[in-house]
C-alpha cells in the first residue's frame, strides 16, 4: 500500500512541474525570431538579400527553409500555455543542438553573411543565445522532474515508437554526415545548392531528427504532443512552397523525393497520434 501511495504521489508531482517563468518568457523572445523569419524567408523567399541574414538563391531554396520556420512557429507559440514542464520538454534540447548547428554553420560561413545589416543581428542573437539558455533551463527544470520516460500514462504504439526512434536517429545521423560533408548533398540536390544552404538545411533536419528520437524515449503521448504539431505542418508547408517556385524545381529529383515521402510519411504517422488521442495506445 505505501509503495503504491509513493507511486501516486511521484506522478502527481512530476505532472505537476512548473514551467518556471524565465523559460515562458525565452519563448517569448523565440516567437519574436521565429515571425521575423516567417515574414522574410516564408513570405518572400525572393527578396532575401535585402530582408534575411544572407542573400540565398535559387529563391526556390530560401522559400524550402521558410517551410522549416513557419512549421516550427507552433512549438513555440504553445509553450507560452502549457501548464507543465514534461509537456514542452521534448523540444528543447533538440532545439538547443539545432540552433548550436545553425551557429557552427554562421562561423564556417561567415563571409557570406550580411554583416553589420539588422536581419544578420536578428539571425546570429536567435542562435548565439539558445544553446546556453535551454541547457540551463533544462537542467534547472529536470532538477525538479521525474526521470525522462518515467511514468509513462499514455503510451505511444510500440510500432510508432520504433519509428520515430530509428527514422530520428537516422535522419540526424545523415545530417551530421552532410553537415560535414556538404558537396554529398550538393552534388544530388533538386536545385543549386551552395555549402551554406546545405549545412543550414542540415541544421533543420538534426533537430527534427533529435525531436523525433526524443519523443520515442518520452513514450508519452501527453508529452510528444507538442513537438507533433510541427511534423504535421511540415509537409504541407513543403509542398506549398515548392509549388510557389515550381518553376525552379527538378521534380524528377530522387533526393526531393526521398524528403518529401519521408517528412510525410512522419507527419501522416503523428496526425494519427491526434487522431486516436493516445486513447488506443498499448505498451509496447
Amino acid at each position: 500500500m505505501s509503495s503504491t501511495t509513493s507511486t501516486a504521489s511521484t506522478l502527481a508531482a512530476d505532472q505537476a512541474t512548473p514551467i518556471w517563468w524565465p523559460l515562458r518568457l525565452w519563448m517569448v523572445v523565440e516567437v519574436f525570431f521565429g515571425l521575423a523569419a516567417i515574414l522574410t524567408i516564408f513570405l518572400s523567399p525572393q527578396a532575401s538579400a535585402t530582408n534575411f541574414a544572407w542573400p540565398i538563391k535559387p529563391d526556390v531554396m530560401a522559400a524550402t527553409l521558410g517551410a522549416f520556420y513557419l512549421a516550427s512557429a507552433i512549438i513555440f507559440i504553445l509553450p507560452l500555455f502549457a501548464r507543465s514542464w514534461q509537456s514542452v520538454r521534448v523540444m528543447i534540447i533538440p532545439t538547443a543542438v539545432f540552433s548550436l548547428a545553425m551557429l557552427l554553420a554562421t562561423f564556417i560561413h561567415w563571409d557570406k553573411f550580411s554583416v553589420g545589416a539588422t536581419p544578420f543581428y536578428v539571425w546570429f542573437a536567435s542562435y548565439l543565445l539558445p544553446p546556453p539558455i535551454f541547457a540551463a533551463l533544462f537542467w534547472w527544470h529536470q532538477r525538479r522532474s521525474a526521470p525522462i520516460a518515467s511514468q509513462v500514462r499514455q503510451p505511444l504504439p510500440a510500432g510508432i515508437r520504433r519509428f520515430l526512434q530509428f527514422n530520428g536517429l537516422g535522419t540526424a545521423a545523415l545530417a551530421v554526415l552532410i553537415f560535414i560533408i556538404p558537396s554529398l548533398l550538393i552534388q544530388i540536390g533538386p536545385w543549386s545548392i551552395t555549402p551554406l544552404t546545405a549545412r543550414t538545411l542540415c541544421g533543420w533536419l538534426i533537430g527534427i531528427g533529435l525531436m523525433q528520437a526524443w519523443m520515442a524515449w518520452e513514450q508519452d503521448w501527453g508529452r510528444v504532443k507538442l513537438g507533433t504539431t510541427m511534423l504535421v505542418v511540415l509537409p504541407f508547408a513543403l509542398f506549398f512552397q515548392l509549388v510557389r517556385f515550381r518553376a525552379e524545381v527538378q521534380w524528377s529529383n530522387p533526393a526531393l523525393w526521398v524528403l518529401l515521402i519521408d517528412v510525410s510519411l512522419t507527419g501522416f504517422i503523428c496526425l494519427y497520434l491526434w487522431l486516436i488521442g493516445g486513447s488506443r495506445a498499448q505498451p509496447g
